[in-house]
């Protein structure tokens, strides 16, 4: 398998829409209106996240701000 195929094949392995992780409950019912209050209240009630925006911020100390963009 092609070097492109086997990266589609992820992508379509990992990937997906707003909508699709509306339906399984990863984010909330219109997401994309939420204001920082409304984000708050949420973060309030699923303590999940709050872990994986800590882990976030650990990855940036240890590798620095530019890990995402491969510099």
């Amino acid at each position: 398998m092609s070097q492109k195929k086997r990266n589609k094949a992820i992508r379509d392995k990992y990937s997906m829409t707003a909508k699709e992780a509306e339906d399984r409950g990863l984010i909330p019912k219109d997401f994309h209106l939420f204001d920082s209050i409304d984000m708050k209240e949420y973060q309030a009630k699923h303590p999940g996240y709050k872990e994986w925006e800590r882990g976030l911020k650990q990855d940036e100390d240890f590798y620095g701000p530019n890990k995402s963009n491969g510099v």
